[in-house]
């Protein structure tokens, strides 16, 4: 694994979403397992098995451990707390593509209150500003062909569908360098 040379932000920053509601979004630590069990907990079952693809009753402690022991390089994880609150209200997260280290594989998960909010757009575009300053030049996500809200998520961004297979739908989600501080997506650089 690659040391990481990118600055940790260690504090919670502010976004305030498409329907005016404010979130703080964070890097996950290796301490913020009760966050991503809260998270995991806050999805219906219906949400457990968009996001992973099969029923999912709970996460395993092992499971914990690697959702939260990223290093913010080659495995990007962050998390988005309600502002009013402080409960957890989503996670996205990437991890590069071993062989191909432009490549990341996309993961987002949004808890059913928070659903309808914009908050996977947030997550995914602060996570794409990061994964850009890490050298990855795309996404790549694998959804569940019925989980419409994360396709029109993605292609609004930019993402096309790359292949479909068993009920299965890729995607892959260009970033584009920004010039001058342009957004980092292709969609919203254009």
């Amino acid at each position: 694994m690659k040391e990481n040379p990118l600055p940790i932000i260690p504090r919670a920053e502010p976004a305030t979403l498409r329907d005016g509601s404010t979130v703080l979004i964070r890097p996950i630590t290796p301490a913020d397992t009760g966050l991503v069990a809260d998270i995991f907990a806050g999805l219906s079952p219906e949400s457990r098995r968009l996001r992973f693809l099969t029923a999912k009753e709970e996460l395993r402690p092992a499971e914990l451990r690697y959702l939260t022991d990223v290093d913010h390089y080659d495995h990007e994880a962050i998390s988005a707390l309600d502002a009013a609150t402080g409960r957890s209200a989503g996670i996205a997260r990437y991890i590069r593509d071993r062989s191909d280290p432009a490549t990341a594989e996309l993961a987002v998960a949004v808890v059913d209150g928070w659903q309808g909010h914009g908050l996977g757009t947030e997550l995914v575009t602060q996570l794409a500003e990061r994964a850009r300053q890490a050298g990855i030049g795309r996404f790549v996500a694998l959804t569940a062909g019925t989980n419409v809200a994360m396709g029109l998520l993605l292609r609004r961004m930019g993402g096309t569908v790359i292949s479909r297979a068993y009920g299965t739908v890729e995607y892959e989600l260009p970033l584009k360098p920004p010039a001058d501080g342009a957004p980092a997506l292709a969609a919203l650089g254009s």
